[in-house]
Order: structure tokens, then C-alpha cells, then sequence
């Protein structure tokens, strides 16, 4: 009985690591996937910010110049 008791309570064990080890996996898998798409996102945004900054800076500039020719 002592054996049949140590070797479900050693398969239990053996079971639970398994089971941690494939919950950590999918969290790892799933932190990358977020970071990913995170980083994605963020990206788009620099550009929108890059190009309306750009634009307003353009239109800032002919707004000078035009500005500067009614002197």
C-alpha cells in the first residue's frame, strides 16, 4: 500500500509540473503575442502623430512665408 501510495502521490507531482509547465508556457506565448501587437499599435501612432505634426508644420510654414510677402 505504502508503494501504491508513493507512486500516485510521485504521479501527481509529475502531473502538476506538467500542468504549471504548460500554463507558463501559454502565458509566456501569450506576454509575446501582446507585446507584439502592443508594439504594433504603437507604432501606428508615432506615424498618425508624425504625419499630422509634419502637415501642421508644412502648412505653418507657407502660412510664414505668404505672411512674410504681405510686409
Amino acid at each position: 500500500m505504502t508503494a501504491t501510495a508513493n507512486f500516485r502521490q510521485m504521479a501527481q507531482y509529475i502531473g502538476l509540473a506538467i500542468c504549471g509547465l504548460i500554463v507558463r508556457t501559454a502565458f509566456g506565448m501569450f506576454g509575446i503575442l501582446w507585446g507584439v501587437i502592443a508594439e504594433i499599435v504603437n507604432g501606428m501612432f508615432r506615424v498618425a502623430i508624425g504625419v499630422i505634426v509634419a502637415t501642421l508644420s508644412t502648412i505653418a510654414f507657407f502660412g510664414f512665408i505668404l505672411w512674410l510677402f504681405t510686409l
